[in-house]
């Protein structure tokens, strides 16, 4: 009867206009190009190597435990893996590939 119409925004509807417009910055879009190298090859990797497609168990404890510890173990590979890289760089290998080469003709 009254001929008025009321709009409802939610209480962040603001923040969220903020969020979306910070999203087609170049920066973020950098980023965003990224994100495929990076966060979603590790959940991949996850998948595929560590048996992370399905889980044996059941219950949110149990779940969690269970991908912190297969997390745990994907991040100490990865480091084991940069601390070796660091270490053998080329004069290394050159100056000491003796003390490596395991074949008994070489000796």
């Amino acid at each position: 009867k009254d001929c008025v119409k009321t709009v409802q925004r939610h209480i962040w509807k603001d923040y969220e206009d903020l969020a979306d417009d910070a999203r087609y910055t170049p920066e973020y879009r950098r980023l965003y190009k990224r994100r495929k190298e990076t966060i979603e090859r590790v959940f991949a990797d996850a998948k595929e190597k560590h048996a992370m497609r399905y889980t044996q168990y059941r219950g949110l404890a149990q779940v969690s435990n269970w991908v912190k510890l297969k997390f745990a173990a994907m991040n100490l590979k990865k480091l084991a893996r940069w601390l070796w890289q660091e270490k053998s760089d080329p004069l290394f290998i050159l100056l000491f590939w003796p003390l490596y080469d395991t074949n008994p003709a070489h000796a």
